[in-house]
């Protein structure tokens, strides 16, 4: 019944074991410090319990002052490599391939949750967060683009298969790429090129360091706003990320402005941004990740088989029901708990501390 779903990708010389994956949350049950907890921990085991063949860690802040929730992941020293290896040898003793999304929050956080000015492509603040940042200068930038790399060596060190750079939804990365908040003059702003120019410095970087390491990168290829991102543009930015050598691309929509396309509300349908990913696919010929009201895997099974996506991000299915995979690859599916919608996993949506999930009391 979902012979694609359960077919094995192989990506550089890592085969992941189906097509599910259980993408980035930001769960906020990181110390404040941005340790790894047994919180943390009894979630992720759960979740590699539960089937997914690839399971991203995240979002991981590359740096202190990028570090925009109270409670992220961290990776901007050695510090943290002994716990998210713990966490990562846990998730792959249950068959799951292990990635680390790793992001700076840019301009959409605040200072008095950093503890640090806020910095951005350009210093224009963000509608939702309203907090003007600190354009950031060229110097600046190699110091942030070394950030990533060095985290992602650190990911690596951990045990990680994969690293995600989080270049979507309006966060640092995703600030340069779309004209809606890179007002730039220099190499860094103005035409798509330039504005893509950061993000394939950071991906170059990261394979001259990190080798073969997976690369991934998570875009919002269509942004809703008057002057953001659009797919048509996107189409014209993901050739250059494969030329600078990006493995797999992770498609979303949406930044702060358009909170009901980065968390996709009930009204809108199944897979409202499905198309996105189909659209990306047919300009590169790397693993595409589609995400976005994904609820069951008789639609992922279509997706895959229509030809749409390589890889079907589900996250809010899993985390009401951890079990969704392997309940559905044994014929159980009358006894998956289904999610409704409620949002209170994307705790920063209904103002929540942290994640929760009323058909999941465990977490």
């Amino acid at each position: 019944m979902f012979e694609k779903v359960f077919t094995p990708l192989e990506v550089r010389s890592v085969t992941i074991p189906n097509r599910i994956v259980f993408p980035a949350f930001q769960t906020n049950y990181a110390t404040r410090e941005g340790f790894v907890t047994e919180r943390v921990m009894k979630f992720y085991r759960n979740i590699a319990k539960g089937g997914a063949g690839l399971t991203i860690v995240g979002c991981i802040a590359v740096s202190k002052d990028g570090a925009g929730a109270t409670n992220v992941l961290q990776l901007a020293d050695e510090q943290y490599v002994d716990g998210l290896k713990k966490l990562f040898n846990e998730i792959k003793s249950y068959g799951a391939v292990v990635g680390a999304q790793l992001i700076h929050f840019g301009r959409q956080t605040s200072s008095s949750i950093t503890g640090h000015p806020l910095v951005a492509s350009s210093a224009i603040p963000c509608p939702v967060m309203k907090e003007t940042p600190r354009e950031l200068n060229e110097e600046e930038i190699c110091r942030i683009e070394d950030d990533f790399t060095n985290a992602a060596l650190r990911a690596k060190k951990a045990g990680a298969d994969m690293v995600e750079l989080h270049a979507a939804f309006g966060y640092l990365i995703g600030g340069f790429l779309s004209a809606y908040s890179n007002k730039r003059t220099d190499k860094y702003g103005g035409n798509l090129e330039n504005r893509t120019r950061f993000l394939t410095e950071i991906i170059e970087k990261v394979r001259s360091k990190a080798g073969g390491l997976i690369i991934g990168c998570r875009i919002s290829a269509e942004e809703f706003v008057e002057g953001g991102l659009t797919l048509e543009e996107s189409k014209k930015i993901v050739p250059m990320l494969v030329d600078a050598d990006i493995d797999v691309i992770s498609v979303g929509a949406g930044v702060y402005q358009s909170m009901s396309h980065m968390v996709p509300t009930k009204e809108m349908g199944e897979g409202p941004h499905v198309y996105l990913a189909a659209g990306i696919k047919e300009v590169i010929d790397v693993p595409v990740i589609c995400a976005g009201n994904i609820r069951n895997l008789k639609f992922a099974q279509k997706i895959i088989a229509e030809g749409r996506a390589d890889l079907v991000a589900m996250g809010r299915a899993q985390v009401a029901d951890s079990q969704i995979v392997n309940k559905s690859k044994n014929g159980l599916l009358n006894s998956i708990v289904e999610c409704d919608w409620c949002n209170r996993c994307m705790y920063w949506v209904t103002g929540e501390p942290a994640m929760s999930c009323p058909k999941n009391p465990n977490l």
